[in-house]
C-alpha cells in the first residue's frame, strides 16, 4: 500500500514539474511613442501584470513557467527575476513617465507589454510647426482633407500622420458597460423584472464570447450587483485605453404606454461632443486621461487640434461601428425585436474622447412580450451574440464571418 502510493505521489510530482516551461527569451522595437517587449513563451499561460512606484517599475508574473532564457530588452532598461512556486516574476525598472498596454498573442504563444514613452517624436513636431505658426513664421494654420493640397500644409499632413499611424498585432481592449447596478436599479419592467440583472446578464455573455474569442481583452464596467459612477465607467475606458466601449441598457416607457417597443443603438451627439472637447482643453486631469502624456505639451494650438482629433474618432467612428451593429441585431433577433434604427443622445457614458462608444437599449422592459424575452437566457444571448459579431467585424472587415467563435 505505501509502495502504491509513494508511486502515485512521484507520478503526480512528475507531472507538475513537467508542466513548468521557461520563458524562452524577449526583443523588442522601438516604435514612435511606444517601446514594445515580446516575450517568448514555451506555451500558452496564464499571467497577470501591474506597475508600481519608487521606483517605478513593471511587473510580470507568468503562471507555470520556471526558467528564463537570456532577456534583450531596451538600453538602459534594468531588470530582475524572481523564481517562485507558481511560476516566475519578471520586474522592468524604467523611471521615465509611461502608461502601460498588454496583450497576449498565439501561434507561437508570446506576451508583449507596450509602454507609450512621454517622448513622442510626432508630438514635439506638430509644437514645433504650430509654434512657429502661432509667431508668425511659419504657413497659415488650415486643416483640410484634399489630398492634392496636403503637401502644401504640414499641420495637415501631421494630422494625416496621426491618424494613419498603424497597429501592429496589437490586442483590441473591449470595455462592455452593463446600465445600473446596486443602489441605481434602473428601469422596473413588467412581471418585477429590473433592468440591472437584465444588462449585467447580456453584457457577461458578449464578455464570453469575446474571451472564447482570444483576439481581445475584455474588462466589465461591474461583474456584479454593485453602484459604478457614470463618470467612473467612462474613466475605466479611457484608462485602460479602450479601442470599444459598448453600454447596454434596456429601455422603458411610462405606464399609459406599456405597448412601447423595440431596440435602438445611440451614438454621442455633436453638441455633447463639443462639450467633451471644451473640457479636455480646460481640465489639466482629464486631458492626461485623453491625450496622455501629450497634455503636457504648453502649446493651446496643439492641445486644440489633438482635442480635434479625439473628438472626431468618437463621432465617426461611434456612427460607423453603431452602423454594423444595427445590421447585426437585425440578422441574428430582427424577428423577435423590433429595430428602431440608430439615434443620437448625450448619455454620460458615451462621451469617451478618442473610444468610438455606443449605447444599446436592448428593448422595453416595460413591455409584457419584450420583457419575457428579455429575461430569456437564450435571448441574452442572441443579443450578445449580435454584439460580438459587430465587433469582430468592426475590427477585421468583411471576412469576419471566417473568424467567429461558435456560438452557443
Amino acid at each position: 500500500m505505501f509502495l502504491k502510493s509513494s508511486i502515485t505521489f512521484s507520478l503526480v510530482l512528475l507531472l507538475f514539474i513537467l508542466s513548468f516551461g521557461r520563458v524562452e527569451g524577449s526583443r523588442y522595437g522601438i516604435y514612435e511613442g511606444k517601446i514594445r517587449i515580446v516575450f517568448d513563451l514555451s506555451k500558452r499561460r496564464d499571467f497577470r501584470v501591474f506597475t508600481l512606484e519608487n521606483p517605478r517599475r513593471i511587473v510580470l508574473d507568468i503562471y507555470g513557467e520556471k526558467r528564463v532564457s537570456r532577456l534583450k530588452l531596451p538600453p538602459g532598461m534594468k531588470f530582475r527575476i524572481g523564481k517562485h512556486r507558481w511560476g516566475v516574476r519578471i520586474v522592468l525598472y524604467y523611471p521615465k513617465s509611461f502608461s502601460l498596454k498588454f496583450f497576449r498573442l498565439r501561434n507561437p504563444d508570446r506576451i508583449v507589454l507596450d509602454i507609450y514613452r512621454e517622448d513622442n517624436r510626432l508630438y514635439r513636431e506638430l509644437v514645433r510647426v504650430l509654434e512657429e505658426e502661432s509667431s508668425g513664421k511659419g504657413p497659415r494654420v488650415t486643416v483640410i482633407e484634399d489630398p492634392e493640397r496636403i503637401r502644401e500644409d504640414p499641420v495637415a499632413e501631421l494630422i494625416r500622420k496621426v491618424r494613419s499611424q498603424p497597429v501592429v498585432y496589437e490586442e483590441k481592449v473591449i470595455v462592455v458597460d452593463a446600465g445600473h447596478g446596486g443602489k441605481d436599479p434602473g428601469a422596473i419592467g413588467y412581471g418585477g423584472i429590473r433592468e440591472k440583472d437584465v444588462n449585467l446578464a447580456i453584457a457577461k455573455k458578449v464578455a464570453y464570447y469575446l474571451r472564447r474569442d482570444g483576439r481581445f481583452r475584455v474588462i466589465l464596467t461591474r461583474k456584479g450587483d454593485y453602484f459604478v459612477p457614470l463618470h467612473r465607467r467612462a474613466e475605466i475606458a479611457l484608462r485602460n485605453r479602450a479601442d470599444l466601449f459598448i453600454s447596454i441598457h434596456s429601455d422603458a416607457a411610462p405606464r399609459r404606454n406599456p405597448r412601447a417597443r423595440g431596440t435602438q443603438v445611440f451614438a454621442l451627439s455633436y453638441k455633447r461632443a463639443v462639450e467633451k472637447k471644451h473640457q479636455i482643453l480646460r481640465n489639466r486631469s482629464y486631458a492626461r486621461l485623453v491625450l496622455g502624456e501629450a497634455a503636457n505639451i504648453r502649446s493651446g494650438l496643439v492641445k486644440r487640434v489633438l482635442a480635434d482629433l479625439a473628438i472626431d474618432v468618437t463621432l465617426s467612428e461611434s456612427l460607423y461601428f453603431a452602423r454594423l451593429l444595427s445590421k447585426e441585431m437585425k440578422r441574428v433577433i430582427g424577428k423577435d425585436v423590433h429595430f428602431k434604427g440608430i439615434n443620437r443622445a448625450g448619455f454620460a457614458v458615451l462621451k469617451t474622447p478618442g473610444i468610438p462608444s455606443v449605447l444599446v437599449e436592448t428593448g422595453f422592459i416595460t413591455n409584457p412580450s419584450e420583457a419575457r424575452k428579455l429575461r430569456d437566457p437564450e435571448f441574452q444571448r442572441k443579443v450578445a451574440w449580435s454584439i460580438y459579431r459587430a465587433i469582430v467585424r468592426y475590427f477585421y472587415g468583411n471576412d469576419f464571418g471566417r473568424k467567429l467563435v461558435r456560438y452557443r
